[in-house]
């Protein structure tokens, strides 16, 4: 009987789950050196935290955004269970950003809870400009640390959000897509500006190092986008600008300066189907695979091919709305799972846990 030879491992690192490891390496023989497309969620996925809610923090721990110069865009509401929630009454602007993630007055009928707070995060940003926007995001991350929680605190003892690092499993992921001639996108609900420069400053340049040498093109990154105007009173806007002008797409801040953000999202904006949209319109197809964590991602997985969840352990919720889609797939070999932690000693978890 001819002897089966081994491949080579293409995954070192030991956060992953075995199953989830020879999973991907699997799929990424088969498609090496087609230059097809695989879509990674930001947030949450890539790195441990939320770059755009980090930058956020920033701007109203340093008073750059305040109650009263965004009071139109912060109108009191009543969340579903009747609690009356007033900007004037919270410890800062963070804490109503986060009473509307807890969704509409549809309560659990909702079937994408996420959306306003996503929209909200970028809209709020609006009068500022995004090189503002880059420096907020650049001060947010100086002090995070691989492999630790470090808080950003707004208001001591009531709010604050982890600074975001990337998880070392999924860069050499990237950089092993990167190297078999995939072209790696990401796809995120954060501003576009904070991840883009993440990506272009933090990313990159761990990329090279794995012998990815080109790393992610700055027009492989969406996010949400309002439309930008200069000082002429013309709209722009980010998709277009970032294939057009080499200078910001570098994000220098000679291209950025004369910008600034308005109220207005581009469409399609990049949150649960919306995720799919942006795809089809820069693909015109499916990614081969796709990756995330959250509820709003799980459109963008169900498009894709093949799909990687990355379970928080602390989402159980997320994970069961996974498992819920995941049944109903005609082939539900084609998803795995990658448990991994993001409170205590955060990263990706090798062990599997029951129910997963």
């Amino acid at each position: 009987m001819p002897r089966r030879h081994a491949h080579p491992a293409l995954l070192s690192d030991p956060g992953w789950a075995p199953a989830t490891r020879a999973w991907l390496e699997e799929r990424i023989r088969h498609g090496a050196g087609r230059g097809w497309p695989v879509a990674f969620d930001f947030d949450n996925t890539l790195v441990c935290g939320d770059v755009g809610e980090a930058t956020l923090a920033w701007l109203v721990k340093h008073r750059r955004l305040r109650p009263e110069t965004v009071a139109a865009l912060t109108p009191p509401f009543r969340t579903a269970a009747g609690k009356r929630i007033e900007a004037a009454r919270l410890a800062d602007l963070t804490a109503y950003y986060e009473a509307l993630l807890e969704g509409s007055g549809h309560g659990a009928a909702d079937p994408n809870p996420l959306t306003r707070g996503y929209l909200w995060a970028a809209e709020v940003l609006a009068g500022l400009g995004p090189n503002q926007v880059v420096r907020a995001t650049v001060a947010a991350v100086a002090s995070a640390r691989e492999g630790e929680v470090r808080w950003l605190e707004i208001t001591p003892g009531r709010t604050a959000y982890p600074r975001p690092w990337f998880y070392p499993a999924m860069v050499e992921l990237i950089a092993v897509l990167l190297r078999h001639r995939f072209a790696v996108w990401i796809v995120s609900a954060s501003n576009v500006w904070s991840v883009r420069w993440m990506v272009l400053r933090v990313l990159n340049p761990q990329l090279r190092r794995l012998g990815a040498a080109e790393g992610i093109p700055p027009d492989q990154v969406v996010g949400v986008a309002p439309l930008l105007r200069d000082r002429r009173s013309r709209e722009f806007k980010d998709r277009v600008l970032v294939r057009t002008d080499a200078a910001y797409a570098r994000l220098e801040a000679r291209a950025l300066s004369g910008l600034r953000l308005t109220l207005r999202p581009d469409q399609p904006v990049p949150v649960y189907a919306g995720k799919v949209a942006c795809l089809w319109d820069a693909l015109g197809r499916a990614p081969y695979l796709a990756a995330g964590d959250s509820p709003s991602d799980l459109p963008m997985l169900a498009f894709a091919e093949h799909r990687l969840w990355m379970a928080r352990l602390e989402k159980p919720a997320a994970t069961a709305a996974m498992r819920a889609v995941r049944s109903r797939a005609a082939h539900p070999e084609n998803w795995a799972v990658q448990p991994v932690r993001t409170r205590g000693t955060p990263g990706l978890v090798p062990g599997m846990p029951d129910g997963y």
